[in-house]
Order: C-alpha cells, then structure tokens, then sequence
C-alpha cells in the first residue's frame, strides 16, 4: 500500500523463513486491498468490474470489521468516501496484526513489525529492554515528539503531515484539521490503528473518546504543535 514494512525478531531461534512468511502475508494482503494497484479487488470494486458479491471472502470480512468499528466509533469511521471504497485506515492494522500472529505461531517471544510509522511489539528488544517506538515530530522530520516504550503494545499515528488533510469527519464530508497528529496506545494494533484515524475525525472530541476506551492511550499534536493526552499516556513513556 505504498509504505514501507519493518519486521525485527530479537528471538535466537529467528530465521529467514519467519520474516519471509510474514512479508507473503503482507503482499497477498496488498494484491487484495491496495487502492495503488488497478487489479486488487478495492480498485476493481470502485471501478465497477468487480460486484461487492463476487468479491473474495477476505473483502466480506474486512467490511464486517469496518461495521464493528464504526459503531464502535459512533460513525466516525467510514471505509466509504464520495461513493468510493477504502479500507486502508483498518486493513493496515489488520494486516500487522496477522504478520504479528504469524510470529506468535512460529513461537517467537521478542519482536517488532512495523507499517509505516503503526507498531506492534512483543517481548522486548534486548536484556529485557523495552522497545522504544518514537512518534514522529510532525515538522522536524530528523526528531521525534515522544518515545512510548512498549513491551507488548501496539502504537498507531494518524497524521496529516505526509498527505495534507485527507481524514474527513464522515458526518460531514469535510476534512478535519484540529491535528496534525494523533497516535493510539494500546493492547491491539488493528483497535489502536482504527481508534487513530477515527478519533482523529472526531476532531476535538477524539482525546475524550480514546480515554474512555479500556487499555487506551492517546497522544495528539495540534496545528501549532501544542502537545495534549490522555491521563495515563506519560505513565508509557520514556
């Protein structure tokens, strides 16, 4: 989905095949859902030469998923825009979180997948440390706002600094610019990645709404780069 992918295994048992079926996992996910390619299933939908029935039954549950999360989020989540379908803002966590679930299986106890800046750790990186995910500054491209150091957590940024405003509150159509970024902390990778672009679309209600969610952090950095958070999110960081 144009974005680049980091798996890190600390584990001594970790091989090459273990970091190889992860990253098959993540391009059979892209051939699917990526809205960069004219072939995958999204592009063929919101051209019209693919029908929503005879989509292969991966789409069918990654909507399902979609519908959870946008109740969950009181519609704040909407992988539908202008008519046209776009799951990224889920199907990037979702597909972490299997290439982590990959990791589980094969039995590795130390690792770190990243997405484009979303994180899912296990373990730690070395003698018990902590990972330490760094959240991007969002004007000084060499430094970082915060550190969250995660032994089993998952970190998810949404943001406006690469791409502009394109995060639209869906009960409006309107593009929201009340941060220029917004990163979840919690137990989930595709929850935490989720929860990142809705809250976002929430504009300033998004901070409130995270707080609310069990096992949830939030850390948001406004247009003037005023940083602000939930009450537990410092207790996670360096």
């Amino acid at each position: 989905m144009g974005m680049p992918i980091t798996v890190d295994v600390r584990d001594d048992a970790a091989t090459t095949e273990s970091i190889d079926a992860v990253f098959a996992e993540l391009r059979a996910i892209d051939e699917l859902f990526s809205p960069f390619k004219e072939t995958s299933v999204v592009s063929r939908i919101n051209s019209g030469t693919l029908a929503l029935s005879d989509a292969p039954a991966l789409l069918a549950d990654v909507l399902g998923l979609c519908r959870r999360y946008g109740a969950l989020t009181h519609g704040y989540f909407d992988p539908w825009h202008d008519g046209r379908l776009d799951p990224s803002g889920l199907v990037k966590g979702w597909a972490l979180a299997r290439g982590a679930a990959i990791l589980d299986r094969l039995g590795h106890l130390n690792y770190f997948v990243d997405g484009a800046g979303d994180v899912r750790t296990r373990g730690s990186s070395g003698d018990g440390r902590a990972w330490r995910v760094g959240i991007r500054h969002p004007v000084e491209r060499d430094k970082v706002a915060r550190v969250v150091l995660a032994h089993a957590l998952a970190v998810a940024t949404s943001g406006t600094y690469e791409k502009g405003a394109h995060i639209y509150d869906p009960h409006t159509g309107r593009p929201v610019t009340d941060y220029v970024s917004f990163t979840v902390v919690g137990p989930d990778i595709l929850t935490a990645d989720v929860f990142a672009t809705a809250a976002f679309a929430m504009g300033r209600e998004g901070l409130a709404f995270v707080a609310e969610q069990d096992g949830y952090e939030a850390f948001a950095i406004t247009p003037d780069l005023e940083g602000i958070s939930t009450s537990g999110f410092d207790a996670l960081c360096a």
